[in-house]
């Protein structure tokens, strides 16, 4: 078995160093003991200190399974944000910086990395893939070219109305925090709700996000509202008036359709949808 190994790749620039916490997935929680985190926790401490905004991958030891190479890696995300990371080339190098192996390894089953979180990693190398018959006893870990990493973003609203009511803030809060995570840079709008009024209006509440570190300016979108039954009510081509996210903000926007219905009391439209184009009624 040989030990060790640190490879930085930085995604900010920052000089406070942070500290990482263990962080399991749900499936491997349940089933790696006590004793078997306590010695995680230990390698863990013997890690270099890494900086905020920094992805670490750092090895602990290499073992010859016969056949193939196992390597222990722990992946540090040093980022305020959660860290999504896909396809990353690794490569092993000796400590003249000589490429001992090299191959890419699917790292989204480490899941989604919490701010400041380490997980652990097993990965292999087949005897084929590597270029010596031995291990050399200082070896490192290198990241091999660019890779994808992507960071998970939450926002928060602006603009909500002075007069609501704090339960409806809340029932806003709890529908943003179900939303799924945007990747940043993203933009998304989703439907929060959609009724129609006893004058016949139907009215249909959106909520915008912006994942992006620039302001967004919404001059105008297209809507179409369709029934429980796939069917189209409506479509109309909205043109919006200083309508401005900032970054990593929410706003809510409504979207109004007058219809020949007049309902005797206002009722939600349960299974109704919006969809972000136009299309033509038949």
């Amino acid at each position: 078995m040989v030990k060790k190994a640190e490879n930085n790749k930085k995604k900010d620039t920052n000089n406070q160093y942070v500290s990482t916490k263990l962080s399991l997935l749900d499936k491997d929680d349940v089933v790696i003991s006590d004793v078997q985190k306590e010695i995680m926790e230990d390698e863990i401490k013997e890690l270099p200190p890494i900086k905020e905004g920094q992805l670490n991958l750092s090895g602990v030891y290499m073992y010859d399974d016969g056949d193939r190479y196992e390597v222990k890696i722990y992946v540090r995300n040093g980022l305020s944000d959660n860290l999504n990371l896909e396809d990353i080339p690794i490569d092993i190098i000796d400590s003249k910086g000589g490429v001992l192996a090299s191959k890419s390894f699917d790292f989204r089953k480490l899941g989604k990395l919490p701010p400041h979180s380490v997980r652990p990693l097993k990965i292999y190398f087949n005897k084929d893939e590597v270029k010596v018959y031995k291990i050399p006893e200082k070896w490192n870990i290198a990241l091999n070219g660019k890779f994808k990493m992507t960071r998970k973003v939450k926002t928060s609203y602006e603009g909500l109305p002075e007069q609501i009511l704090d339960k409806d803030k809340k029932v806003l809060q709890d529908f943003l925090l179900g939303l799924p995570e945007l990747e940043e840079g993203a933009f998304s709008i989703s439907l929060f709700s959609i009724g129609i009024n006893t004058d016949g209006v139907i009215l249909a509440t959106c909520v915008a996000r912006n994942a992006s570190y620039k302001s967004v300016a919404v001059n105008a979108i297209p809507i179409t509202i369709i029934n429980d039954k796939k069917q189209i009510v409506a479509s109309h081509h909205f043109e919006l008036k200083d309508f401005n996210i900032s970054p990593y903000r929410a706003r809510l926007c409504n979207f109004s359709f007058q219809t020949g219905i007049r309902p005797e009391k206002a009722q939600e439209l349960k299974g109704w949808s919006i969809a972000y184009k136009l299309y033509k009624q038949d």
